[in-house]
């Protein structure tokens, strides 16, 4: 599903690359593969409405990769998206995406905004403390994304960046997570 939906934005993301490069770059069961499921835990919150508004069960950010396909369970609600700050006015609202029986969320990450040459911009996301509502009685929050991150060979050529392996560029977002 994500290759596919990775050759459909294809054409207008990366008009200059050959059909079928997006997909045949993310492979399941290689050496070098990327691409990551996670299964999402968010524990139960006690005293939802105590706590201030500025405390997030997961905070704004984009992720790194080309595309994230979210799973969600109805029951789970609290994912909540924004357009990409390059992108957006001040003060664009934060939309809630709440789960859908069978539906599935996709983000378009960092990866593929530069492998694109901006056509396309991440988009930011958080996820919210539960409502009084929602946490009464308190629960966890699931969730599972599949991060469709290019096999570590793949050169990501663009016009407006330097050249990049897939591998590298996922290192080096790493080591900017954690530098001093």
């Amino acid at each position: 599903l994500g290759c596919r939906i990775l050759s459909i934005l294809e054409p207008r993301a990366c008009p200059k690359l050959a059909q079928g490069t997006l997909a045949a770059a993310h492979r399941l069961w290689v050496e070098d593969g990327q691409c990551t499921l996670r299964l999402l835990h968010y524990p139960p919150v006690h005293d939802a409405g105590k706590l201030p508004a500025n405390y997030w069960r997961a905070g704004p950010h984009t992720d790194w990769c080309c595309a994230t396909l979210l799973f969600q369970q109805p029951g789970n609600e609290g994912l909540e998206c924004a357009p990409n700050p390059k992108a957006m006015q001040d003060g664009a609202p934060w939309l809630k995406v709440d789960p859908v029986p069978g539906g599935i969320a996709v983000n378009i990450g960092d990866m593929l905004g530069r492998w694109s040459d901006g056509r396309l911009f991440a988009n930011l996301h958080r996820v919210r403390m539960p409502t009084k509502e929602e946490s009464s009685p308190p629960k966890s929050r699931y969730s599972m994304g599949f991060f469709m991150q290019a096999d570590k060979h793949v050169r990501i050529e663009c016009e407006t960046c330097e050249t990049i392996t897939a591998g590298d560029y996922i290192l080096g977002r790493v080591r900017a997570n954690f530098a001093k």
